[in-house]
């Protein structure tokens, strides 16, 4: 009777490992591209976000204090842009134009 619930702990314990790692990619509709490639396309806006420097402060806190790129993405997101050409990606900050794609 104690196996069965031991093992149940351990195979819920290793799905929820499995699901954390599937979710590093939180924009999958976003690509990154070249002038080139979007030269066909809707721009949508330029968008440039600040890391907040408060994070470094307690870094055992947060697992990427550098979230500059993250809010780009998801501002873009929000936008329906389906592409973005990165202009700076820096820990202090980042900057892209959006782009809205046909395909």
């Amino acid at each position: 009777m104690m196996l069965a619930s031991d093992l149940t702990k351990y195979t819920i314990f290793i799905l929820l490992v499995f699901l954390s790692a599937c979710t590093k990619n939180r924009f999958p509709n976003i690509v990154s591209a070249e002038e080139g490639m979007v030269s066909k396309c809707n721009y949508v806006d330029t968008i440039s976000e600040v890391s907040d420097p408060g994070k470094m402060v307690f870094p055992a806190k947060y697992s990427n204090p550098y979230d500059g790129e993250l809010k780009v993405l998801e501002r873009a997101s929000n936008m329906g842009a389906s592409h973005i050409v990165w202009w700076y990606n820096y820990p202090i900050g980042s900057s892209a134009s959006a782009y809205r794609c046909a395909d």
